[in-house]
């Protein structure tokens, strides 16, 4: 079986690296860059550790797994043995790949473990085939003879006494349900709630993890522990080592439960009529695996040592029988023991008080007075440093005081002004002044017109370095022109295809350069670190900046989680640090962070560490582009709703203890048919502020297509006269409807349309202010608001007040 499991392996790695060059869904990733001159160990580890060990594994323990009277159970040990070897091999990887972060990287080779789990169904078909081909007839044992003797066992199981199946199975079962339990007891909340997808997977009532409470942590150890013991009594059967059994029989038990979440999460995940139900699939079983190798490593190595023929946790004694159901209390007493081993974490760090925007002790934006601030707004790209691709038509619009005064008119209190890391530093070390000068004229404009400003490290695709030269072919995909974002002197691409595999983001050049960003090739990171010191340090007094958004949709890398996660979290706490020794002569700013390109595309994403700083003033960013432009559009399909995406960002900013802003969101196709109500009202709902994408676009941004008549997609440009065009009605209605700019205390409730606001809260002070737009003067009435009053604004009114505790407040036109 030993050569047959590794051929058919190798063959499947081989054809997935053919078919997806991204590795998002092969078991390895072959981006066609180079391998030589290799300027680390994580250029080569997939080749060089992760295929040899992958293939190893498998081919040893396919080796001493024997042949014997059950093909079917001999062939799902061998699966198992994928599964795991698969998940230990990308195990090794990860830790000579990103150093460190050992619980996170093992986690993270759940999903592994689930690719692993698809990919190794031919090796278990062919397995059990070879078997049924080979099998002579022959007597089957009695039902009541198993295991075998090690008499009758064959194959290497025989080589030693400690992998010989002793003739009471039960001994390795219950001793592989115990280490199931108590091991379940002490990790699973790490695996479970703690995890980097438990925010997208919520609170399951079954699991060993605090947030399933104590009957939930109960019911969850102890599954795995009968799991554990039922799999190893049925797998026992066969002749292979005990060792081997009991350790895929952990491996199985943790699969179950797994398998019994899903179950249990079916009902939510269908509701909201999208098909999240699909990827809940496997962001439920990924934790059960990975906890699962590590599971059957600590099962196996103990039973392993034990003495054969004393591996029973209940040994009988003279005249005494301990039955099943003697044993099966046991374990059940042993997880209720257990139990009190999961505790919750509930420390808290306050985040630090600011001159500017800072976060409540809730983790809302609020302002230095404790009012809290709703960032409402739009993105602006007008000093982007775009690649040009079309030489008779201007990548940006000019950004003139015109523009921040028509953003105030719409009411807007927040603008997130895109700056280019190719424009700031043209040259290593050196700082454009002129560029520089820009982004303070736009900061002050904007200031001037009452709106904030969000500092965005904008980049797409990397840079304008992926353009694909003249005349390149693609096998997978179509050539690249080039983007916005890093200059050409830090390109890395290592002779990577600058070809779209399914877009641009999934590019093999983009991935290898974001990889080798990561890595810090050649200081390449330690370079944009500086940059991001230098900004802070302009700005450390200006309490009109709001924040630094760190990294514009960065790049997943070529080893997801690894780089989008643990890689790119230490990044962001190199940039924040920086930022921090930037402004050491003024005052913190709010740090607005990302998770990887991948959940503009799928609505979710795995996350960087949870500790990955210990920096409090975090805002979590996301683009809650879900019903736009996300990846599942083109399929007809949906797989996250805009309401679910706002629940998963939500619960994913609890998880860091982060405020929550969407940094952008809009790009729907027809305004008219927009879903746009439904984003405000979850935007309402939710209380929460974000940027529509985006106030001016040219016909000549990179975005647009050759043959497009407008560029948009808020302030129209006609792209044959270069006129501005009026914005789309269902945009402004939505963009410019009332809400409260900052609030005393707390908002407790909130809803709105384009002619009424309601708005209650919680709080003492003057710092009550809600924009109202049109002409005509609101209808205002209040309970616990005191000195009401309506100022006319342009563009509008805004509606001011003193609050002494519980208030609302109603305004209609």
């Amino acid at each position: 079986m030993s050569p047959i499991a590794v051929v058919v392996l190798a063959a499947v790695i081989v054809l997935g690296a053919m078919f997806d060059p991204s590795g998002l869904a092969a078991p390895y990733t072959w981006t066609g860059a180079d391998l030589l001159p290799v300027a680390g160990l994580w250029q080569v580890t997939a080749l060089t550790v992760y295929v040899p060990l992958l293939l190893a594994g498998v081919g040893v323990l396919a080796w001493v797994v024997a042949l014997g009277h059950a093909p079917l159970r001999t062939a799902l040990l061998v699966w198992g043995a994928v599964v795991w070897s698969a998940m230990a091999a990308k195990l090794v990887m990860s830790l000579v790949t990103a150093f460190g972060d050992v619980v996170y990287l093992a986690w993270s080779t759940g999903f592994t473990g689930v690719k692993a789990a698809v990919f190794g169904l031919p090796v278990l078909a062919a397995t059990w085939l070879t078997q049924l081909l080979r099998r002579r007839p022959t007597r089957p044992p009695s039902s009541s003879t198993f295991p075998p003797s090690p008499e009758s066992s064959a194959g290497p199981a025989a080589a030693s006494e400690a992998f010989v199946p002793s003739a009471s199975a039960s001994g390795p079962g219950w001793v592989a349900a115990v280490v199931a339990v108590v091991l379940g007891a002490l990790v699973g909340g790490v695996w479970w709630g703690g995890s980097p997808v438990g925010y997208a997977i919520g609170d399951s009532p079954l699991a060993p993890a605090p947030e399933a409470g104590p009957l939930g942590c109960l019911a969850a150890v102890t599954l795995l522990g009968v799991m554990t013991w039922a799999l190893n009594r049925w797998l026992s059967v066969t002749t292979s080592p005990r060792a081997i059994v009991a350790g895929i029989s952990a491996l199985g038990a943790a699969a179950t439960l797994g398998l019994a979440e899903v179950a249990i999460g079916l009902p939510g995940d269908l509701e909201g009529g999208d098909t999240f139900w699909a990827p809940a699939l496997m962001l439920r079983l990924a934790p059960a695996l990975s906890f699962g190798a590590l599971l059957a490593l600590a099962t196996a190595a103990l039973v392993a040592l034990l003495p054969a023929r004393r591996t029973a946790l209940l040994p009988a004694r003279k005249g005494v029988a301990f039955s099943t159901p003697i044993r099966m209390a046991a374990v059940v007493a042993a997880a209720a023991l257990a139990v009190p081993l999961l505790q919750p974490d509930t420390t808290t760090t306050p985040p630090p008080r600011t001159k500017g925007l800072t976060l409540s002790a809730d983790r809302r934006i609020v302002d230095a007075d404790g009012n809290e601030v709703l960032l409402r707004g739009v993105n602006v790209n007008q000093l982007e440093d775009y690649f040009q691709q079309f030489p008779d038509r201007a990548v940006t619009r000019p950004l003139t005081e015109a523009d921040f005064a028509g953003m105030e008119q719409m009411g807007f209190n927040v603008i997130r002004l895109a700056v280019s890391w190719s424009a700031l530093e043209p040259q290593p070390g050196h700082y454009d002044p002129a560029y520089l000068a820009r982004i303070s004229w736009a900061v002050k404009t904007a200031a001037k017109h009452g709106l904030r400003t969000v500092i965005d490290m904008h980049q797409d695709a990397w840079g304008k370095g992926v353009n694909a030269a003249p005349g390149t072919t693609c096998t997978s995909g179509s050539p690249m022109h080039g983007w916005d974002g890093a200059p050409t002197w830090a390109d890395r691409f290592d002779g990577a295809p600058k070809c779209e595999f399914t877009g641009r983001d999934i590019s093999p050049a983009v991935a290898r350069a974001f990889t080798n960003f990561y890595q810090d090739r050649d200081g390449i990171q330690t370079r944009l670190v500086a940059t991001w010191g230098m900004l802070a340090e302009r700005f450390a007094n200006e309490p009109m900046v709001a924040g630094y958004d760190l990294l514009n949709e960065p790049g997943f890398g070529e080893a997801p989680p690894i780089t989008s996660g643990v890689l790119l979290g230490r990044f962001y706490d190199r940039a924040i640090k920086a930022i921090r020794a930037g402004e050491k002569r003024g005052f913190p700013h709010l740090i607005f962070f990302e998770p990887s390109v991948l959940w503009s595309g799928l609505g979710f994403e795995v996350l960087p560490p949870k500790d990955f700083t210990d920096d409090r003033l975090l805002v979590f960013a996301p683009h809650l582009y879900n019903e736009s432009i996300t990846i599942d559009q083109g399929t007809g399909l949906t797989i996250t709703s805009i309401e679910r995406g706002f629940d998963l960002a939500s619960r994913a900013a609890a998880y860091y203890g982060a405020g929550l802003w969407s940094g952008e969101w809009g790009w729907f196709d027809d305004p008219a048919s927009a879903p746009i109500t439904r984003y405000a009202d979850q935007e309402d709902r939710h209380r929460i502020g974000g940027a529509f994408w985006v106030w001016k676009q040219s016909c000549g941004d990179a975005h647009a297509g050759a043959e497009s008549k407008t560029g948009g997609n808020l302030v129209i440009e006609d792209c044959a006269t270069g006129k501005d065009l009026p914005p789309p009605p269902e945009y402004v209605a939505q963009l410019s409807r009332p809400y409260p700019r900052s609030a005393p205390g707390r908002l407790t409730g909130l809803t709105s349309d384009q002619a009424s606001l309601t708005a209650q809260g919680e709080g003492r002070g003057c710092g009550l202010d809600v924009w109202f737009p049109g002409s005509t003067r609101p209808v205002v009435r209040s309970t616990g608001v005191t000195g009401v009053a309506a100022r006319q604004a342009p563009g509008g009114w805004r509606i001011t007040g003193c609050t002494r505790g519980a208030y609302t407040l109603t305004a209609h036109r």
